[in-house]
């Protein structure tokens, strides 16, 4: 009896261990293990799926014991993550680790891979000018700045106002690992030519005066050069400013700071260094036409031209201003959610290159008479300038922005904000020519060759470049 006893007892505590062992909670492995199946076809109970990073799939995930979502996860539990890890080795600021698709193989993965552009809506700097370049006036005054009826109808408060400009801004980056501590991002920029134009025409009869103003370097007085006034000649004016941007980038990222990703509010900072390229084109062209009335002579090139005479005066001012440089910054966004808030500034130091080029010309066409006659030098573009001319010159270069942006999904991204780029020191057309013109130097004075000074010898005049605006734009991830 005893014996039998014991031997069910024995039986009891045999089938309660069984049972205890078929149902204790599995531990994963270190690393996935591939078992062959069974005889009867099952595979071993012991194989864990692993994640698609290939790390194994910690205690706690969705859908298994001991967890109810993201924000339980337990570091330490299993081994690492499939997301890096939160503290100072580095999330992408491109990062969006709450949406909805889950963290086991889905997009809801770390980025590898970004592309992000961008629509700009510029407005750059106004081209200064040294001296008004087109006035009006009663045919007493003669356009003359400082008379009672002169009005400045090119050159304003000394600028012109380019307006609006249009352009892309387009990034592309790749994290080094799933980890993310470290990265390479290249981009650039492209503002397309701009322009500020203002266009005058006179009639045949020389109604209404338009003149281009100067002062006479040998009397110090306020002068002009007649392009329409009544019963003398008639024709037009054109003052036209070009300005375009483009520029490109290469960084190193090293990311400094982040917050766990599956949190719903994150901080993540991140530090970049590289290569810094801007280039600035500009250009300042004031051209005047007029033909002379019947009955009426006028100076050219030290001899008078009669009737029907067409006179035409340019004026050409370009610059080309290369920025090489190193450059140091930071990107830091704060996450909510699918929102987010991203700041960045760079600031780089280099060298400018600036190329002028400074030509213009004075014909005399007749058609009547068949002669055709060109004369190096028009107005502010003279003997005493004309050329080209090039020089280096240190520069800072800032460039800042502010991004708003809504997660449409783990892999697509909308965005909004505020551009500010900066160069210290360029070289801008309008700068480069002087208000005060020898007489002697113009082919349209009655003086011309009369004298040999030189007015206004060529000098650099150092001037800063600004552009500001809005972006919007769509960011793609991997």
């Amino acid at each position: 009896m005893r014996k039998k006893l014991l031997g069910t007892i024995a039986a009891l505590v045999a089938g309660a261990g069984g049972a205890l062992a078929q149902n204790a909670p599995m531990r994963p492995t270190t690393a996935p293990v591939t078992m062959a199946p069974a005889s009867g076809g099952m595979a071993d109970p012991s194989f864990m799926p692993a994640s698609r990073y290939n790390e194994p799939i910690p205690p706690g995930m969705p859908g298994m014991p001991g967890m109810g979502g993201p924000e339980g996860m337990d570091p330490g539990a299993g081994g690492p993550l499939p997301w890096p890890v939160p503290g100072p080795y580095g999330q992408t600021p491109y990062e969006s680790p709450n949406l909805d698709d889950g963290l086991l193989g889905g997009a809801g993965g770390p980025t590898r891979v970004y592309v992000d552009g961008s629509y700009l809506l510029m407005f750059p700097k106004s081209q200064p000018t040294n001296y008004p370049l087109l006035t009006t006036s009663a045919p007493s005054d003669l356009g003359r700045v400082g008379q009672p009826t002169t009005s400045i109808l090119a050159g304003v408060n000394n600028k012109l106002n380019i307006g609006t400009a249009s352009g892309f801004r387009l990034n592309a980056g790749i994290w080094r690992r799933e980890d993310q501590r470290m990265g390479i991002e290249v981009g650039g920029l492209y503002i397309a030519p701009v322009s500020y134009n203002q266009f005058l025409q006179g009639s045949a009869s020389g109604i209404p005066l338009l003149a281009r103003p100067f002062v006479s370097d040998t009397s110090g007085l306020p002068i002009s050069l007649i392009t329409s006034t009544p019963g003398v000649v008639g024709g037009s004016a054109l003052a036209r400013a070009t300005t375009s941007v483009w520029g490109i980038e290469a960084n190193g990222l090293w990311n400094a700071y982040r917050t766990c990703p599956g949190e719903c509010r994150s901080w993540n900072l991140n530090f970049l260094a590289g290569y810094r390229y801007f280039e600035l084109s500009e250009q300042l062209h004031v051209t005047n036409r007029a033909t002379v009335i019947a009955g009426n002579t006028l100076p050219y090139g030290g001899v008078l031209v009669g009737a029907d005479t067409t006179l035409e005066v340019q004026d050409k001012f370009m610059t080309l201003n290369k920025f090489h440089g190193g450059q140091v910054g930071f990107q830091s966004q704060f996450t909510s959610g699918r929102w987010y808030v991203c700041i960045t500034g760079k600031v780089a130091f280099g060298l400018t290159n600036q190329r002028v080029d400074v030509s213009g010309y004075t014909s005399a066409i007749n058609p009547i008479l068949a002669t055709n006659s060109t004369t190096q030098g028009g107005l502010f573009a003279n003997a005493s300038n004309i050329g080209s001319y090039r020089q280096d010159n240190f520069g800072i270069l800032t460039d800042a922005n502010a991004t708003f942006g809504f997660n449409f999904t783990s892999w697509l991204t909308g965005t909004v904000g505020y551009n500010f780029v900066h160069l210290s020191s360029v070289a801008r057309p309008g700068n480069l020519y002087s208000g005060r013109v020898d007489p002697t130097l113009v082919p349209l004075s009655a003086s011309y060759g009369t004298g040999v000074g030189v007015a206004s010898p060529f000098s650099y005049r150092q001037d800063d470049f600004f552009l500001h605006g809005l972006n919007f734009g769509l960011n793609f991830r991997y």
